[in-house]
């Protein structure tokens, strides 16, 4: 494969499985809201020209800053609060609140190349023509994963040369996309939001992902216990029982807790119970905390 050459994973949208996924994502609502708010801003702004017209048919300057925003959003928070997991589905409910077709793209593993001199922003350069090309006359999303390996601070001491040119080609792709009006937006998720650049961050709308408190966790063991026989008080006792220092994430309580308390019950050919989930959680520990860091 060429220097110049990138492959990036396609999903189209809308798709019946996107959207279950989607669904079954409790816990985070506000996080969804506000995610799926940014991205209809910014591939249909259209709806703010209405908006004005209907509203301020004078004009309102203030919709300037609105849609000179550049198409970047971060998704940041500890490991297992859901960012993957939603950037991945969010394609459905936002191909319908579009009323269109929507074409997700994320960027490879080895999106950084072998490390030779110039690849990385010839690479990161070929990501956006690339996404370009895919979306033509759709709208898309730009997933960017682990984004701080692409967007390192560039003050950092140990920053190499070709990482602070990936971050300058990063940036004036992203500054492009806005110029062109192009309806393409960027997602980038990190767990590490202070090792971004600061010029990428105050480019971008956070979106910040927290572990579960209280109200969260109950959404999600009510979620686990559909199809189970169970009552309020054993929610309590599962909410109680996961209260922790450090919190659990979502993860730990879904894949290492859920899902071992059914595997356990299929190795014993017994049903899924309130009491095996809660004999799991009581045991489990939390996973260790990441410090992505508050600029």
């Amino acid at each position: 494969m060429a220097v110049n050459t990138i492959e990036l994973h396609e999903v189209r949208h809308p798709d019946k499985a996107a959207r279950e996924r989607y669904d079954d994502l409790v816990g985070i609502d506000a996080q969804k809201q506000a995610f799926i708010e940014f991205l209809v801003r910014v591939l249909a702004p259209d709806r703010i020209t209405e908006w004005q017209k209907k509203h301020h048919n004078k004009g309102l300057p203030l919709t300037r800053r609105i849609e000179n925003r550049p198409p970047l959003v971060i998704l940041a928070g500890d490991a297992g609060c859901g960012k993957t997991a939603l950037v991945a589905s969010v394609g459905t409910p936002l191909s319908e609140a579009l009323d269109r077709r929507l074409v997700a793209l994320e960027t490879p593993s080895d999106v950084r190349g072998g490390g030779l001199v110039g690849q990385l922003s010839e690479r990161i350069t070929a990501t956006f023509n690339e996404a370009r090309t895919k979306v033509g006359r759709d709208a898309g999303i730009l997933i960017i994963d682990e984004g701080d390996d692409l967007g390192t601070s560039r003050s950092q001491m140990q920053a190499h040369h070709e990482d602070r040119a990936g971050v300058n080609v990063l940036i004036k792709e992203i500054d492009r996309l806005a110029r062109e009006r192009c309806r393409l937006a960027v997602v980038l998720v990190t767990n590490r939001l202070l090792a971004l650049d600061a010029a990428v961050v105050r480019r971008g709308h956070v979106i910040r992902f927290e572990r579960p408190n209280a109200a969260a966790r109950r959404a999600l063991f009510e979620k686990m216990l559909v199809g189970v026989d169970h009552e309020a008080k054993d929610i309590n006792a599962l909410v109680h029982a996961s209260e922790r220092t450090p919190p659990f994430s979502y993860s730990d309580l879904v894949e290492r807790g859920a899902e071992a308390a059914l595997l356990a019950a299929l190795r014993a050919d017994e049903p899924f119970s309130v009491a095996a989930l809660l004999a799991v959680v009581r045991h489990l520990e939390p996973s260790p905390m990441i410090e992505d860091g508050r600029p």
